[in-house]
Formats: structure tokens, C-alpha cells, sequence
């Protein structure tokens, strides 16, 4: 049917000139409305026609919209100008229409582009609100009133979080901004919480109070102004630290600082000044400091700022544990009025509604919790994200103001009319706010084709970065979460017990478990795939579907997954050492262009990458490296060591057990000693620098080749070792004695496809060739033997004394009584099937479920690095030491957590292209150990230094 054209006031229209004001329902508490009653009063007095359709939870009655002049009816396909505050479901948009709403499609948002392609192929006029702007900004929005509510629900959780830390203060008085009529009335309590604090004063065990607002646009501003009904006193970031050291705080008063970038990030180049056009131009640039400077002296977060994932968060989840931990987390309550999940608070994850506003966040836990658990254990959070329709009638009424006299002029229009003849018939910021009209994009707006086309480019070639991971031991977990927190990255978790990888997914992958969108409405998938290493044929087709592979499989295995990953041309990282087999790897992988990155553990890994921080700032100030010894030990924590190895499994038990037996090499006072596997744990040396822990260790490796790798020429001890609690040595030996670690052995009875079933004794008697009556006599035999060799030997009488050894019976019956607590000497006990028959792996299986940690406990990491340095030119010698001691939670392992994060950040950085060098590579050059020691810093992994100065002893 022809629409008639004619003229109203000189415009051309091709409408009915009838305005439809739709019902809110995208939820119970959305009561806003474009235009209230009175601006709906005005439109009809210019003589447009205003059809509401009816609604029993807006906030503004059905029967004052009906005197105000409208037609309440529930069909508006008369209307040809309709407005929303809300989006409008694609199913009930009416073709041949004009829409006004926030429509939230000009950043091209993923989980909004249906509704785009619907407005286009209905030929709808798209007019969005937040794009309605002039020279001065935006002319219609409801931003003020998020500031204004979200500031009242914060003052009311204050109250809350003081009172369950035993404070009852004046803040208990301060309502939900939602149970208040008005903003006035809100208010009038405001001002009595004000005139209370000015006259009575707050408890000083509170103070001082300090509150800490981001950004400085009319949120801010807004949230300012209700903060101005008390005692303020402003002060800069930088006074914020003296200010809450010393008792001299007012606390009749409370202390807001407005923190800026400035206050946020500094330059990565310690010799630069802080420009702001740098920093958004370059955002990569600069690290975060908002975790050191500010948030360690912020009672209160209020979070208005506008943010984006190129630039650094104000506080991750590390970081605030790390606070916790060191108990420099004062914050009590976090006011997201920007409502950001997953944004710069990075423990800020869901958003809340009007109804249920505040939710308690667990720093120890990372744990979002409902407010029927909180006792005070974390801040509150307070994330409502429709802040404004706290107040309702306020906010429309402000948003409507500006509003009405454009919708009379759009009612009036003509929709069919060229583009040329809008922008001379409409005011320029409504022409600036046509996202969309004659079934196209308008020109100012045609960039969102590309912005698509580059998202969907981007997915193709980096938002479906898939990470393989093979093997899904304890320390995948962490790795796996860390690298999801990139939403670029997918994970495919492959390990022959598929069952342990979907539970380390259905730990740490969070949403990504269930492959769905994430909370931004991007694609993001984890999964878990069956996968034996040995079945080249899968792996291989697992590995050209990557786009870097994790290889926590064991060792001596890496070097078969990296040369399959070479001939993919995928890039491999490991947390092992490389070994020669890996290092026969390096032309090929040089010649493919393909990083081999290993060594990005804890030891190998954080211990070398530590080291090598310190020798350049030793070298740096002129000195000369002495002796270096790196100790390390992945333990239960000291209470928890109660069996007869003082040792509990939080990784691969199977690996654990392979450690001791790999041969190692080391410096010592000049001279080299060589020792095979087979004599490992003949030489435990007690470990002394921490008074109250009975500790042993012994070399770990080939620390002689660190000698050439940390440029030790003028040293005379080079010295890797694992620690153990003492004990240790001792039952490890008699296992090896005793025939059943070397992992090369298989028992046929072990087999899972034999239907013979051997108890461990007869392994034992089979592996060993020795009756199990004369089992302790063979033990003793062999520890002679050893002693005997001990004696002989001529490569480790400088280091190592055999006569201190405790005597052979004692031995002896440490050992029996090992084997017997660990159920090996019990014909009751059979050995577990195993797919392989390798008696280590069934050793392995039987451990781990003997050797766990009980749900109380936790392990602990140590490690500790002492250099031994003199400095000439000062004739002073002084003793560098870096330790790292990191309990596990009930939630993640210390060894998981500094095993997995190393390795997860250095997939990351392939992937980003921060490590691209081809071939075998180590973090011992800065340009890699230099972003990882910083992220891991970030994330609360840190190695603490002290020094010790003497003066250098004169030769005689």
C-alpha cells in the first residue's frame, strides 16, 4: 500500500506521525521509560498521536500515560516511530519502522549482530540512543543516575561488611538505592549520615576511611556528588600510603581519592615519565602499579571507568590473593558501577540484579559467594548492571528531557527520504545517532561491516587459537585456567584417562568446560579427548589441528611429541630439561621454523630464570660468581609429612619416581663429579638453611652444563639438587635395590590383558630374584655394597663422608618399615594393571593412592638459590639468596600453581609472538625470562632476595 507524503512545519514524511512507546521486558526491575507521561503530554499537544503499550511494573501508571493524552494498546504496528530503553527481540520487530533504543550494535557486539541483521533486512531506521550526540557528547542518557545509585548501594554494603567484622556504624542506616522513593529521600539520610560522622566520628579501628573512585566522566562525577553529602577530604593517590601508615587520620572525616591512569600503570622503561597519549596509543608499554600504590590502602573501590582488554587490569585475581596473602587487602567493599564481569576487576565475574545486588567474593578461594555465607572472609561486591533503574522516575524524566523534542522531529520524518534529505529535515545529533535506514548501513556506520568482517577473520585466524595439551596431570589445571583467561584461546586437554582431564576441565576451565560463548559473547571451548601418546596416528592429528602443543607427558617422551610437532610446524613448550634427545631436535626445528620452548617450570624453570636475574644484576655492579648451589623440593607442607618417605604426590607420581634415578652432574670445589642414577640416593646430604626442617638433598641433573649456561667460568661449585625431608633417601634407595623403579622392567602379571593377578611380595621376590623371608638380609647386602663402593670411590670422598651414614641395620629397618607402611609387603595387596606391564607405572598407581593429600592438607614448595659472589673493586664477597616458599590451597597445589603457570605463560607468549625464536630454546635470555618473571610476579609468583656482605678473606 502507497504511504501518503505531505509536510509538517516544512518536513517531509512518509509516516503516520503516531509514536509507540514499548513495555520493558528484558526483566521484572527494568521500570524506565523513554519518555514519561508529562514529555508524552508535549508530544500530543504538537499533535502526534502516542501509543503506550500497558504495563503493571513500569514506573509510571498506565492511567497517567491515558490522561497524559495516550492510547494504551498493546499493538503498535500502527506506530511508525517506536521507542525502547532496552533491545527489542528480534521477533517482534515490526518491518518498515523507525526504532529508538539502546541497541548496543555500533561496537559491532557479537551477541547483538542478530538484532542488526534483522533491523537491515526489515528495513527498520535504527536511531540509537547512545550514538544521539553533537559536539558537547551525547545529548540523551541515564549514566548519572548509575553514579547516584550505585554510590548509595555501596555506602549500604559498607555498612554491612563493618558489621560483620564487629562495627556497627551509621552506614546500616543507608538504604538500597531501590527502597528509596526518591533521590531526595535518599538524601535526607545521606545528610544525617553526614551530620553523624561530623559530630560523633567513626571507630578509628575502621579508619581511615578511605575511598578510591576510578575515572572522572559524569559516573564519577556522580558518584562524587553523593560522597559530598559527608565529611570529605580529597587527597592524591601518592598521599594515600602515609596517609594510612601513620595515626594521624581525622576520623570524623573520610578521604576520597579520584585515581587516573597516571595512578594505574607506569612505564615499562623505569627512565620514562608517565604520558597519557602514550598510553593509549600504546598500552603495552607500561605495567600495572593500581595493586601496589593503591589498592593496598583502599577501604572502599568504586569503579566508574571505561576500560578495555589492551590495557592493564586494575586488579586480577593474582594479585589480589597476593594482597591477601601478605595482608595489605584492606578493601571492604567493590562498587562495579561500570558493571564489567570478567573487566579491570578481574574477580568481578557475574553481575548482579536489583533484586539480589550484593555478593561476597572469597580472595582465598576465588570464589563468588551468596551473601547468606558472608562473614566477613572478602569484600563485597556490589554490580547491579541497571544501575539506573534504581531510580526510575528520576532517570527517565532526566533521560526524556532532551529527548522529546528529537522524537517530534523523527515522528514527523520521513524514513523512505534520501540520507541527503535527513540530514537537512532532522537535527544533526539525531542524523549522527541512524545507525541504520533503507535496509543499509548509513555511512558513518558502514565501518561495523568490516569490524565484523575482522572479527570473523580474527576467529579464523586467533580467537579458535587452540592450545593441545597432552597429559592431564595435576599441574595442567592452572596452566589450562591461565590461558582461558585470554578468550582467544581454546583448550584441548588429551590424556589416556580422559575422565582425569574433564575433571581438571570441570575445575579450572569454568564455562569453557560446557564449549559455549563466554560472558562477552565470544567463542570459547574446553574439551577433553582419549588420547595414548603411543598412537602416533592420533597424535598427529591432534597436533596439525594446534596452534601450540603443552607436552606434560613424561621426559623421555618429548622428544618423538616434538618432532612430530616440528614436521606440523606447531610450536612445543615443556617444563623439562632438555635432554639429548631433544637437543638433536634443534637444526631440524631451525630449519621449520618452529619453537621448541623448554625448561618453563618450576625447577627446571622459575630457578633458572631467577638465577639469571641475579647474575645480571650481580655482573652489572662488578661481580664475579664464586659458587652457585639452586635447591628445590615440591613436599607436603611440614605437618603433613607423616610417612615413612615425608613425601605425598601433587603431580606425576610416575615422574616423581623416574627423578630418582637420573644420573646427575655437578661442580664441587673444583672439582667434577659424575655420578650415575643408579647412585643417586647413596649421597643424601642433609639441607641446613632453614632451622626446623629436618632436610635432605641430593644433585638433580647436569649442573655442570649450567656452568657454560650462566657463564660460571670463575666459579668452584656449580650445585643443582631436589630437596626431601630426611628419610627420603633411604626407602627411595631400597626400592631401586630392590629392582623396581628402572622403567625400562615389565612383569607379565602386570599386563591389563593377563588375567594373572601378583601380589606386590611376589614383584618384589620376582624384580629382586630374593625370597621374601630373606628380603632384609638381601637389603642389607646391597647396602654394604654400596658402602663398600662409597669407599672406594675417589670422585666423591671430598664431598661426600660414607662414615657419617646412620649404620646399615638402622638402614635396614627404615627401609623394611617403608616398604611395609606402603603396603608392599602385604600378600593382600595386589600390584594394579597396568596397560604398559612397566612395574614403575604400577608402582606409581599404588602410591598415588596411598601418598595423597587428605583434604585438610596442602604442599608446599621450596626453593632457594644462593650465589657467592666477590666484588674486587669493593673487596667485599657477598652472598646472594632468592627463596620461594608456596603453599598449596585446598583448591590448587603450590606445585601445580608454579609448575603450570611457567609453562601456561610461555604458551602464551609463543602465541603472542613475544618468543618466536626458532629451534630449541631456554628462558636464559631476557627477551624470555624477562616477561615471564613479570607476569608470574603479577600473579603473585615471586622470588624474595637478601644479601649478606663480608669482607673478601686475603690468600694467603
Amino acid at each position: 500500500m502507497l504511504r501518503a507524503r505531505g509536510a509538517i512545519n516544512g518536513l517531509r514524511f512518509a509516516s503516520s506521525g503516531v509514536v509507540g512507546i514499548r513495555r520493558e521486558d528484558k526483566n521484572e526491575w527494568e521500570r524506565r521509560v523513554p519518555l514519561t507521561p508529562d514529555h508524552v503530554k508535549k508530544l500530543v499537544g504538537e499533535g502526534v498521536k502516542v501509543l503506550v503499550q500497558p504495563s503493571s511494573i513500569r514506573a509510571f501508571s498506565d492511567e497517567e500515560y491515558s490522561e497524559a493524552g495516550a492510547v494504551i494498546k498493546e499493538d503498535l504496528s500502527e506506530a511508525k516511530t517506536i521507542l525502547a530503553v532496552k533491545e527489542v527481540p528480534v521477533s517482534l520487530l515490526i518491518p518498515d519502522t523507525t526504532y529508538m533504543m539502546f541497541s548496543h550494535t555500533h561496537k559491532a557486539q557479537t551477541y547483538n549482530m542478530p538484532l542488526l541483521d534483522a533491523v537491515l533486512n526489515k528495513n527498520i531506521r535504527l536511531i540509537d540512543f547512545e550514538r544521539i550526540a553533537g559536539a558537547e557528547g551525547r545529548v540523551v542518557k541515564f549514566g548519572p543516575f548509575a553514579g547516584f545509585a550505585g554510590m548509595i548501594d555501596t555506602l549500604h554494603a559498607l555498612g554491612l561488611a563493618l558489621l560483620a567484622k564487629s562495627f556497627a556504624t551509621p552506614f546500616l542506616h543507608i538504604s538500597h538505592a531501590k527502597e528509596y522513593r526518591s533521590l531526595d529521600t535518599a538524601r535526607e539520610d545521606l545528610i544525617e549520615l553526614g551530620n553523624f560522622i561530623r559530630k560523633r566520628g567513626l571507630p578509628r579501628e575502621i579508619g581511615p576511611l578511605t575511598f578510591v573512585v576510578t575515572g572522572t566522566g559524569s559516573v564519577s562525577q556522580a558518584a562524587q556528588q553523593i560522597l559530598h553529602h559527608l565529611p570529605c577530604q580529597y587527597i592524591e593517590a601518592s598521599e594515600l600510603k602515609n596517609l594510612c601508615e601513620k595515626d594521624s587520620f581525622d576520623n570524623k572525616t573520610v578521604y576520597v581519592t579520584i585515581v587516573g591512569s597516571k595512578d594505574m600503570v607506569a612505564p615499562k622503561d623505569p627512565s620514562k615519565k608517565f604520558d597519557k597519549a602514550e598510553y593509549y596509543k600504546n598500552p603495552e608499554n607500561f605495567v600495572p602499579t593500581f595493586h601496589e600504590q593503591v589498592a593496598p590502602y583502599a577501604k572502599v573501590i568504586v569503579n566508574g571507568m571505561y576500560w578495555e582488554e589492551k590495557f592493564p587490569r586494575l586488579l586480577t585475581v593474582e594479585q589480589t590473593r597476593a594482597l591477601s596473602k601478605e595482608n595489605r587487602l584492606p578493601t571492604l567493599v567493590v562498587g562495579e558501577i561500570t558493571c564489567d564481569p570478567y573487566g579491570s576487576i578481574e574477580f568481578f565475574t557475574k553481575s548482579t540484579s536489583i533484586a539480589h545486588p550484593l555478593y561476597c567474593y572469597d580472595v582465598a578461594n576465588d570464589e563468588a559467594m551468596d551473601m547468606e555465607k558472608f562473614k566477613g572472609q572478602g569484600p563485597l561486591i556490589v554490580g547491579v548492571d541497571h544501575l539506573p533503574a534504581e531510580f526510575p522516575v528520576e532517570s527517565s524524566q532526566f533521560f526524556g528531557d532532551p529527548l522529546v523534542s528529537l522524537v517530534s522531529k523523527v515522528a514527523k520524518s520521513d524514513m523512505t527520504a534520501s540520507l541527503e534529505q535527513m540530514q537537512s529535515d532532522l537535527p544533526v545529533e539525531v542524523y549522527n545517532g541512524i545507525i541504520a535506514a533503507h535496509g543499509a548501513l548509513t555511512p558513518d556506520y558502514e565501518y561495523i561491516t568490516a569490524l565484523r568482517a575482522a572479527r570473523d577473520e580474527e576467529k579464523l585466524n586467533k580467537d579458535n587459537r587452540n592450545i593441545l595439551f597432552l597429559g592431564a596431570g595435576m599441574v595442567s589445571g592452572p596452566a589450562v585456567e591461565y590461558l582461558l583467561k585470554d578468550h582467544r584461546n581454546s583448550v584441548t586437554l588429551a590424556d589416556v584417562d580422559v575422565a582425569a582431564a574433564e575433571a581438571i576441565l570441570d575445575e579450572y576451565a569454568g564455562d569453557a568446560a560446557h564449549a559455549g560463548r563466554d560472558v562477552s559473547g565470544r567463542v570459547q571451548a574446553a574439551r577433553a579427548v582419549p588420547l595414548d601418546v603411543s598412537d602416533k596416528t592420533q597424535l598427529v592429528t591432534l597436533v596439525k589441528q594446534a596452534d601450540v602443543v603443552i607436552s606434560l607427558v613424561p621426559w623421555m617422551m618429548h622428544p618423538e611429541v616434538m618432532d612430530i610437532c616440528i614436521d606440523a610446524g606447531v610450536p612445543c613448550v615443556t617444563a623439562s630439561y632438555v635432554s639429548p634427545g631433544i637437543e638433536a631436535l634443534n637444526d631440524k626445528a631451525k630449519a621449520a621454523g618452529v619453537t621448541l620452548l623448554n625448561e618453563m617450570g618450576l625447577d627446571p624453570g622459575i630457578d633458572i630464570m631467577s638465577t639469571m636475574h641475579m647474575l645480571k644484576k650481580i655482573r652489572s655492579n662488578g661481580g664475579i660468581v664464586k659458587s652457585y648451589e639452586s635447591y628445590c623440593g615440591a613436599l607436603p607442607e611440614p605437618e603433613s609429612a607423616n610417612n615413612c618417605l615425608g613425601y605425598k604426590f601433587s603431580w606425576s607420581p610416575k615422574g616423581v619416581l623416574i627423578a630418582a634415578q637420573r644420573p646427575c652432574t655437578f661442580l664441587w670445589k673444583d672439582k667434577v663429579i659424575d655420578l650415575e642414577g643408579s647412585r643417586l640416593y647413596d649421597i643424601a646430604q642433609p639441607f641446613t638453611p632453614f632451622r626446623g626442617l629436618h632436610m635432605e638433598w641430593v644433585p638433580n641433573g647436569n649442573a655442570l652444563g649450567y656452568k657454560d649456561t650462566y657463564s660460571l667460568n670463575e666459579a668452584h661449585t656449580v650445585v643443582r639438587a631436589t630437596l626431601r625431608y630426611q628419610g627420603f633417601s633411604t626407602v627411595a634407595k631400597a626400592m631401586r635395590e630392590l629392582g623396581i623403579l628402572d622403567h625400562n622392567d615389565t612383569h607379565e602379571a602386570l599386563m591389563s590383558n593377563n588375567d594373572t593377578h601378583a601380589s606386590w611380595p611376589s614383584i618384589l621376590s620376582s624384580m629382586s630374584k630374593t625370597d621374601m623371608e630373606a628380603l632384609a638380609q638381601t637389603l642389607a647386602n646391597k647396602f654394604k655394597g654400596i658402602r663398600d663402593n662409597l669407599n672406594a670411590a675417589e670422585d666423591v670422598k671430598e664431598f661426600f663422608d660414607y662414615k657419617t651414614m646412620k649404620p646399615i641395620e638402622e638402614e635396614v629397618s627404615q627401609s623394611m618399615s617403608g616398604l611395609k607402611e606402603l603396603n608392599l609387603l602385604d600378600d593382600s595387596h595386589i600390584a594394579p594393571k597396568v596397560k604398559s606391564g612397566a612395574v614403575i607405572d604400577a608402582l606409581a598407581a599404588t602410591l598415588s593412592k596411598g601418598l595423597v593429600f587428605e583434604a585438610h592438607e596442602n604442599d608446599f614448595v621450596l626453593m632457594f638459590n644462593r650465589i657467592i659472589a666477590e666484588y674486587p673493586h669493593e673487596g667485599t664477597t657477598v652472598t646472594h639468596v632468592a627463596s620461594l616458599a608456596e603453599r598449596g590451597t585446598s583448591r590448587m597445589s603450590g606445585t601445580a600453581k608454579t609448575v603450570g603457570l611457567p609453562v601456561g605463560i610461555g604458551a602464551q607468549l609463543v602465541l603472542d609472538g613475544v618468543i618466536t625464536q626458532p629451534g630449541i630454546v631456554r628462558p636464559i635470555t631476557e627477551d624470555v625470562y624477562s616477561p615471564v618473571l613479570r607476569e608470574l610476579s603479577r600473579l603473585g609468583v615471586r622470588m624474595n632476595e637478601t644479601q649478606t656482605v663480608q669482607p673478601t678473606a686475603k690468600s694467603a
